[in-house]
């Protein structure tokens, strides 16, 4: 008996179409130059690389989906968030940014009851600085206009900047500050005193 060849020679190369097709049931096989054909309609890898995801401005295109946090990450978020304001109980004020001038103002306000001796004002038993709060501007009234208004020449922009410039306010800070000088020499003097009676013992 006479051996077949087990290599077949298809005259074209298998690289160019894809693989060989053989058909085993007896049908018509496509013809080779159909197969060429759809070869050369195949679009450019350039063209095809134009419409896929990663490209130059692949960075800019929101093609990667965002990574899921977790559950304890996302209540940390939101409470930062709620933290910045009050919540819609408080009309949703926000926490400003404390600045000398505010510091200065705030301090003010918390040494009130030692500005005006004639007036009370309830203990202040906060510590530290107030986190949410607003500051307002008075508006004068017109009918006010010429006996009860501070010009805007003398208006300053802080409370720190008008008890500065109140002379009244300046002289009684002078007299509090030599009646304490006064006070701590008197108590010095008594020390001495009650040492060198000691010593005589």
């Amino acid at each position: 008996m006479r051996q077949m060849s087990s290599r077949i020679d298809p005259g074209i190369r298998v690289k160019e179409l894809g693989g060989l097709y053989i058909s085993f049931d007896g049908s018509k096989s496509k013809p080779v130059s159909s197969l060429l054909q759809k070869l050369k309609e195949k679009k450019s890898v350039g063209e095809v690389m134009k419409k896929s995801v990663i490209g130059p401005d692949f960075e800019k295109k929101d093609a990667v989906p965002p990574y899921s946090e977790s559950k304890q990450a996302l209540k940390l978020k939101h409470r930062a968030e709620r933290a910045k304001s009050t919540g819609d109980g408080w009309f949703g004020m926000k926490a400003p940014e404390v600045t000398q001038e505010l510091k200065g103002d705030l301090q003010v306000l918390k040494m009130r009851g030692s500005l005006d001796p004639k007036r009370f004002y309830k203990k202040n038993d906060r510590d530290g600085f107030p986190k949410y709060f607003q500051v307002g501007t008075v508006v004068d009234s017109p009918v006010d206009f010429y006996h009860s208004r501070i010009p805007k020449k003398e208006r300053k922009r802080t409370m720190v900047e008008e008890l500065l410039h109140d002379a009244e306010f300046r002289q009684k800070n002078k007299r509090k500050y030599q009646q304490i000088i006064a006070e701590r020499a008197a108590q010095r003097a008594g020390k001495r005193s009650q040492k060198k009676k000691l010593r005589k013992k």
